[in-house]
């Protein structure tokens, strides 16, 4: 059993591990993946929150699951936030292609 502690303390160190994997992956093959950090880093704690409120068991504590689902509906907002703003800046600031004839 995982105290809601716990798990948020594995989220966040799991959410900050996968965006310094993204960072410096992104800064050697390309810059545009740097953007969609936060989303990424979002889903992978929805992702684990999900894992644990379906595969970890609450024999003791069955309301701890709702700490779960407040967790992922907080994740999932700024989620959705995140890839909005991603997708915003992705096409609003598309390099301007001019050629010198």
């Amino acid at each position: 059993m995982m105290s809601i502690h716990m798990a948020i303390f594995v989220s966040v160190l799991l959410m900050s591990m996968i965006s310094v994997i993204i960072f410096l992956i992104g800064k050697r093959v390309s810059g545009g993946l740097i953007k969609y950090i936060p989303a990424i880093a979002t889903g992978i704690g929805m992702l684990f929150f999900y894992i644990k409120m379906n595969y970890i068991g609450y024999q003791t504590h069955a309301f701890e699951s709702i700490h779960d689902i407040i967790a992922i509906i907080l994740l999932s907002v700024i989620f959705a936030v995140s890839l909005i703003g991603a997708l915003l800046i992705e096409f609003t600031h598309k390099p301007k292609n001019t050629r010198s004839d």
